[in-house]
């Protein structure tokens, strides 16, 4: 139950890549404006290069750079969002090993880490040397003796 529910630590860093995306992007928006308005002094109003600070050419190389690093940013947040992610969703490795007929068993338990109940065991053969054995918590212990926790 708790791998199909995402974690609070996850809603709350996925609230931060989304605030930060919003800010980068309400940014790099009203740099764009500024460039337009720019443009349209110095070539359409004839009012020239002095009252923008910059010639022409540095505003559209600076928009460019902030628009590549606003996408470089982006791309940075979204690849640690899904990668983190990731992570969190993984199971936990059991590492209880057995030796059923002189192969190696890995036990893997649904949902994890589960105690008590009734449980239901696959046995599916890997290779040679090695089973998986699954088990499936079918009765969880709290319905089994009449108990509600």
């Amino acid at each position: 139950m708790a791998a199909t529910e995402p974690p609070q630590d996850e809603e709350r860093q996925k609230q931060r890549v989304i605030k930060a995306s919003k800010i980068f992007f309400v940014i790099t928006v009203l740099y764009c404006l500024w460039i337009a308005i720019v443009i349209i002094g110095v070539y359409f109003l004839k009012l020239g290069n002095k009252w923008a600070v910059l010639t022409m050419e540095q505003w559209i190389l600076s928009a460019i750079a902030l628009i590549s690093i606003a996408i470089g940013l982006e791309i940075v947040l979204l690849l640690h969002f899904l990668l983190s992610r990731g992570k969190l969703f993984q199971p936990k490795k059991q590492t209880q090993k057995e030796d059923l007929q002189g192969k190696e068993v890995h036990s893997f338990t649904i949902p994890i880490d589960a105690k008590g109940g009734i449980f239901s065991k696959t046995y599916i053969l890997i290779d040679e040397n090695r089973v998986l054995n699954l088990r499936y918590q079918m009765i969880p212990p709290n319905e089994l003796w009449g108990h509600t926790q």
